[in-house]
């Protein structure tokens, strides 16, 4: 019959178990800590990815007439939302305010009249009503001032747009003039669009302060000697530009919107690198639509 640990063998198996217990604890913590994460960043992915497409829903891309030139598409704009019904509830609302503000004192009862200091009481005959004149010297005296208010966004912006104009580094130009890399290895393109990310959007913009979808495309390559045109058609039409099946894309293709509305390069597993939208920032996401094809920048 086994004997039951005594003494200080005792006590080491209490430790053990104790021990045990502890690491089983701290397991399950960062097991949870590590679920709720995931979770947390799927939301906040699939949060942006319905921005995304909500943002191209609504700016419709260019498309080419008969003569060869570009006709912007017109976004749909919903009843609410259109100017003139912006501009008549505007002006309903200010009308309603002036005809408030401009009542006569008597619109309101003589008490308050009275302590709000617009009108003086004159007496008449016993019985007569009570009249009420407007005081002329209760009339206040002051200066309007200007000011303005700005959300945070747009203080935002407005500080991205001054750092692009203040940019006096390199350019695409330069960087596809002395390339870093001699070859297009997709180890090397992913590293260089993470390089990229945190860089906000600006139209038009193709410096590291500022870019777009096709800025942001042309500035990565540039590293490579690689100057592609600063335009999703001109990309999508370049002769260095090879499209692809889906199944043979791998990372450092380029993913393009099949109506060329947007580009970005891909990352993988569904994963693209882009600048997506005003007010957003260069990042790494989902691709948020089907509608898509890849190419490969080919050497």
């Amino acid at each position: 019959m086994t004997d039951k640990p005594t003494g200080r063998r005792r006590a080491d198996v209490e430790i053990n178990v104790l021990e045990s217990f502890e690491l089983r604890s701290r397991r399950s913590i960062r097991e949870s800590e590590r679920k709720r994460k995931t979770r947390a960043s799927l939301k906040a992915e699939k949060r942006a990815a319905k921005l995304d497409r909500k943002f191209f829903a609504a700016n419709p891309p260019g498309v080419m007439d008969a003569t060869g030139n570009v006709v912007k598409a017109v976004a749909k704009i919903p009843f609410r939302k259109r100017a003139e019904v912006k501009s008549a509830l505007v002006m309903s609302v200010i009308a309603g305010v002036t005809a408030t503000a401009t009542l006569p004192a008597y619109a309101y009862s003589p008490a308050v009249t009275a302590i709000s200091g617009l009108a003086s009481n004159s007496s008449g005959a016993e019985g007569e009503a009570q009249s009420l004149a407007i005081a002329r010297d209760a009339t206040i005296s002051y200066e309007r001032g200007s000011f303005g208010i700005m959300s945070a966004n747009d203080l935002q912006r407005l500080t991205d747009r001054n750092n692009y104009r203040g940019y006096t580094g390199l350019t695409a130009f330069d960087l596809a003039a002395n390339p870093k890399y001699s070859e297009l290895n997709p180890d090397d393109i992913m590293k260089v669009s993470a390089k990229y990310v945190g860089v906000p959007y600006i139209l038009g913009g193709e410096l590291p302060t500022g870019l777009d979808c096709s800025g942001y495309v042309r500035l990565v390559f540039a590293e490579f000697g690689v100057l592609l045109p600063h335009s999703v058609n001109a990309q999508a039409a370049h002769p260095r530009i090879k499209r692809i099946n889906k199944a043979d894309a791998r990372p450092g293709d380029l993913v393009i919107m099949s109506n060329h509305s947007h580009d970005g390069i891909y990352a993988g597993s569904g994963m693209f690198y882009h600048a997506p939208r005003p007010g957003d920032r260069v990042k790494l996401a989902p691709i948020f639509t089907p509608n898509v094809y890849y190419a490969r920048v080919i050497d």
